[in-house]
């Protein structure tokens, strides 16, 4: 099978991660994959993907809406002959029209966050509505959740979405195997610095944590447009020596192996990596009851869910810090439960969907 899928570019997200891991696993399972990024920036993670031998296509996408990506995600499906188009976020409108007027039936996207939280705008809801009602397109759901808000907000029955969890190659995860802490308690976050990842509560909710735990440390991981306003916020919490900005990092596992607990604090989520990344490693976490979370992390047995604030961030971070036999309890269970989120499984459940 034949199969090509299109996203916007790679950048530093979880579904650019999903789809790099997708594409890996297809090729291990035997499938023929190439990628199309609309955009011609080449990124580290297109880098390492082309480095893996994986092919991408770039093109010049403008800014905003540019109806030429149509023509030109025709041209390629018709000199490439897929079987299968997966689409990825707001790439849908463009390469679902292109895969039905080149004559390829069978067109898949993935749905990343709640339905309402990734079609933004009037427009691409009609879009997507037409295309999933239609059939020209298979909605596919992270999780139970995603699933329920995507038949929900386009009136579909759930049994038109199904559900497969995003994957990673758990092999690159390096288990923890122990967990004592030393002189300092070090929990992460791994994420881009946006609204969404809610860094201004999981800031305030340390320095909370702090005045308990003055033995703590927080590594943030990652890179985005509101890094330099969190970097203020630290110096004028007065915790900004409590807490590291480690900017974009290539390879994340050895942070989440040094690292005593994860924390989660987002806003919305679908399905996200970095729960996944954690959970493999086997690190205690606490984590936003949020989104497709909830389906991921059994609260109090491979996690602690909070709510998005503050002060239930900083309580469940305290727990963790404070009782060691409850982070391994919960590190080793989400290392037991890791194994439902592998790249092979999600590739497997990806392959039957195409199939059908």
């Amino acid at each position: 099978m034949k199969i090509m899928q299109v996203i916007p570019y790679f950048c530093f997200g979880g579904a650019e991660i999903m789809c790099e891991n997708l594409t890996y696993a297809l090729k291990s399972a035997g499938q023929e994959v190439f990628v199309v990024s609309l955009y011609a920036e080449r990124t580290p993670i297109a880098r390492r993907m082309e480095e893996a031998g994986i092919r991408i296509v770039y093109l010049d996408k403008k800014l905003g809406l540019d109806l030429s990506m149509v023509p030109k995600l025709t041209d390629i499906i018709r000199r490439e002959g897929p079987d299968v188009v997966h689409t990825h976020l707001d790439v849908i409108k463009y390469a679902t029209m292109a895969a039905r007027l080149a004559g390829v039936k069978k067109c898949v996207h993935t749905v990343h966050s709640l339905a309402d939280r990734e079609a933004e705008g009037r427009v691409q809801k009609i879009i997507n509505g037409f295309y999933f009602r239609k059939a020209w397109s298979v909605p596919v759901a992270l999780t139970p959740e995603v699933q329920s808000s995507v038949a929900e907000f386009y009136g579909l029955p759930p049994a038109r979405v199904p559900v497969i969890y995003n994957g990673i190659d758990l092999s690159r995860c390096v288990p923890k195997t122990s967990y004592e802490t030393g002189e300092t308690v070090t929990i992460l976050h791994v994420g881009r610095f946006d609204v969404p990842k809610n860094h201004a509560g999981l800031l305030e909710a340390f320095r909370l944590l702090l005045k308990s735990c003055p033995q703590c440390r927080l590594r943030l991981v990652g890179d985005g447009d509101l890094r330099a306003d969190m970097e203020a916020l630290a110096r004028e919490k007065g915790i900004a020596d409590a807490v590291e900005f480690c900017g974009m990092q290539s390879n994340v596992y050895p942070y989440l192996h040094d690292a005593d607990i994860f924390v989660l604090p987002s806003i919305y989520e679908g399905n996200p990596m970095t729960i996944i990344e954690a959970m493999g490693t086997g690190l205690p976490m606490a984590a936003s009851r949020v989104g497709g979370i909830p389906d991921m992390i059994a609260d109090g047995e491979s996690g602690i869910l909070v709510e998005p604030e503050p002060q239930s961030i900083c309580e469940g971070l305290s727990r963790l810090v404070e009782d060691k036999s409850l982070r391994q309890r919960l590190g080793e269970t989400a290392r037991k439960q890791s194994q439902t989120f592998s790249a092979e499984h999600m590739a497997r459940d990806y392959i039957s969907c195409y199939s059908k």
